[in-house]
């Protein structure tokens, strides 16, 4: 079964008083309401509800209420302390996005051999201005710093994001022009690390976290040639980075060849080589 916008928004506001009202005005607010405290919990796990209400703005009896609604439509799953997690429905419904789907069917083999190198391998994609992870598998020294586990946001202007921004081979050392700059770079640093990424085929990033952690990244790309995700690998300090480049690309190539032969694939990939927000400010 499944829910469109208005039916979501419908079933959300009801009980809601004027703020679940029909219309566009009221369900709006009451949908981007339910979808802020979504996007809470899935940055954070799970939160209390004070915690919620802080994050996203919303007056504590407005997220309360939100809450419930969302709670017993089974989006949100409330803990016997009163701390709330995303719920099985929520769970159902991503793993329906044809993208991941497809990615992950490539690339399932090649992250486990690659992964047999000891270090934490993902496939990321572009979600308007974000990167996130589809899928991947963990290593504990990795995790302890830095969960990447799917639907998890990575850190502006990483390795995986500079890989992303290479985008179609014609279009030369300019960045993606769907693609915005990351903050703190300007448009020179970003078009040189975009470029070099595209000339090694590999991009890398260095994150100052404690213990630090390394990253290499490699272009996934459709068979029309577009770049449609990244692979990665995230390792615990910097000395292991150029040993692992190599993999990573072989890696890369690999998934890009399996895509091929997902049936289905060509459809779904279109929606990640199309730019889905307009750019941040340059």
């Amino acid at each position: 079964m499944g829910f469109c916008p208005e039916e979501v928004a419908g079933s959300i506001g009801g009980g809601l008083g004027d703020e679940g009202r029909a219309g566009p005005s009221g369900g709006r607010g009451v949908l981007h309401g339910a979808f802020a405290v979504l996007e809470e919990l899935a940055r954070v796990e799970e939160a209390g509800l004070t915690q919620l209400a802080v994050a996203t703005g919303l007056p504590k009896a407005t997220a309360h209420r939100l809450l419930c609604r969302l709670t017993d439509l089974g989006v949100v799953h409330r803990e016997d302390g009163g701390r709330y997690r995303i719920g099985t429905r929520m769970f159902r419904w991503g793993q329906r996005w044809s993208p991941a789907q497809v990615l992950s069917t490539a690339a399932v083999r090649p992250l486990r051999r690659l992964a047999a190198a000891g270090c934490s391998v993902t496939i990321a994609v572009r979600d308007g201005d974000d990167v996130i992870v589809v899928a991947g598998i963990g290593d504990p020294a990795v995790d302890e710093v830095f969960r990447m586990r799917p639907g998890i946001v990575l850190p502006a202007a990483s390795a995986a994001e500079v890989v992303l921004a290479v985008g179609n081979p014609a279009s030369g050392l300019r960045p993606d022009p769907g693609w915005s700059l990351p903050p703190g770079h300007s448009r020179a640093e970003w078009a040189r690390r975009v470029g070099d990424a595209r000339d090694r085929r590999v991009a890398f990033d260095f994150e100052a976290a404690l213990p630090p952690l390394g990253c290499v990244a490699a272009p996934v790309r459709a068979p029309t040639g577009a770049v449609v995700a990244a692979a990665a690998v995230v390792v615990v300090g910097t000395n292991r980075l150029p040993l692992l480049a190599d993999a990573v690309r072989e890696t890369a190539a690999c998934i890009s060849a399996n895509l091929a032969r997902v049936p289905g694939a060509g459809r779904a990939l279109n929606l990640l080589a199309t730019p889905e927000s307009p750019p941040r400010d340059r």
